[in-house]
Order: C-alpha cells, then structure tokens, then sequence
C-alpha cells in the first residue's frame, strides 16, 4: 500500500493544476467593457488572466492606425489617475499588432507564491490594477482594468472590499516576455471581443501536463513494485539459509 502514495500525490497535484481557469480579457478600445472605466475580473488563486494584445490582418488597417498599448501594474491610485509613476511598473507592451499567425497573448498567474524572482505573489482578498498607455498616438486615452482575487466558493463575504488596496510596491513590474502565451487564436480580429471564462481542465494545457506526468508516474510504480519484490526475495532467501544453518 505504501507504494501507492507518491503515484496519489502525483494525481493529485495533476488535478489541482486543471482545476485552474483562464479568464481572457481582449485588450482593445473596441472592446465595450472598457468603455465604463470599472471593467472588474474575479479570480480566484491559481487561476489565469490572459491578456490578448490587439491584432489586424495584414493590410487591413494602415500600420500607424494599428493599436498598439504598453500596459503597466500599477497602485490604486494611479489607476484611478490613469498614469503609471515609474518605468518599473511596466508589465507588458502589446507591440505587433500584424503578428503572422494570431495575436499576441500575455498571462498573469494569480500564485499565492512564485519561486521566481521578477515573479508576482498574490493575496486572497486584494484587489490588483492594470492600465495602459497607448503607442499609436500620444492622446490621453487610458484602458484599465482591477482584478479582485476572490475566495474558491466566490462567496460575498469573501469578496474583495470596496476600501482595500495593495501594500505599497506591491504594484510594480518590469516588462518580460517569458510568461508570453502561444497564440491558440487563428486571428483576432479588431471588432470587439468579449471576456470570456474558460475552465482548463479541458485545455490542452492541462492534457500536456496530465500526459507528461503520466510516464513519471508509470515509473514510480514499476521502482516500488521492484522494491518490493527484492525485500520479499531477500527476506526468503535468508530465512531458508537460515534454516538451513
């Protein structure tokens, strides 16, 4: 029974990595949830924020014209002011927007801890910001977005309150392309795409991690059985020359 543990804990970690959710947001000023100011994701930890930069067919929209936006993590108060206060704070630049095959895709993973050292740690309970200045034109314009991490049972009590903010610091972020998505989108096209909410336990994410774990697992199984076999192999062997003596 004892060589059942591991191969458990390692099904177990597996399922808790699929039971973590996407949630999408299209980062473009045609999309009409930016338009009130207050556009707010729930998350709960583990979960993903995937940000998708805008994208255009080659051709489609003359290339000064293409949206393009640095996006920042920022305070409370900056984002209520809309402007980031120092280049630390920069998370990333949505840049190409004729990308060859889809758009570009960035995400935020919503870990209580990270072993990285640029990574982010989160807290239930607090509410993160992010905003953006556009690249294409130097106007004023400002997209923003507040992302409340929210209890596992998504309950009212353990929702993020109005009053709370983040510690101080806790905002910043420097540009990386390291946590950048492969584009699973053929195209995005400009015209206004919805957030959506997708569970990965049936992504192919999560299939790729379950199918890589799988011969690790098969393995684990074959040593302890293996083991085994030799203990009780051994332990007869020496009771018949035991015996013998």
């Amino acid at each position: 029974m004892d060589s059942l543990w591991a191969p458990c804990i390692i099904v177990s970690v597996c399922v808790w990595l699929s039971s973590a959710e996407r949630h999408s947001v299209f980062w473009n000023s045609t999309n009409t949830k930016f338009q009130g100011n207050d556009y707010t994701v729930e998350v709960r930890l583990n979960d993903y924020l995937d940000i998708v930069c805008p994208h255009y067919p080659l051709g489609e929209v003359p290339s000064q014209d293409a949206e393009r936006y640095v996006l920042y993590m920022v305070e409370r108060e900056d984002y209520e002011a809309c402007r980031p206060q120092s280049y630390d704070q920069m998370r990333w630049e949505c840049g190409h927007p004729f990308a060859q095959h889809a758009a570009e895709k960035f995400s935020e993973k919503f870990q209580r801890f990270t072993p990285f050292t640029l990574g982010k740690e989160f807290r239930q309970g607090e509410s993160y910001y992010y905003i953006s200045k556009p690249l294409h034109h130097h106007g004023q314009e400002c997209l923003r977005l507040k992302v409340d991490v929210v209890a596992n049972d998504g309950s009212q009590e353990a929702r993020v309150g109005s009053g709370k903010v983040t510690k101080p610091g806790s905002g910043g972020g420097t540009l990386t392309t390291s946590n950048r998505l492969p584009a699973d989108d053929p195209i995005v096209l400009p015209e206004v795409q919805e957030s959506r909410r997708t569970n990965s336990a049936v992504t192919t994410a999560s299939m790729t991690i379950l199918t890589a774990l799988l011969p690790v697992l098969l393995l684990l199984i074959l040593q302890f059985n293996y083991a085994e076999i030799n203990t009780v192999v051994f332990y007869k062997t020496y009771q018949t020359k035991k015996m013998r003596d």
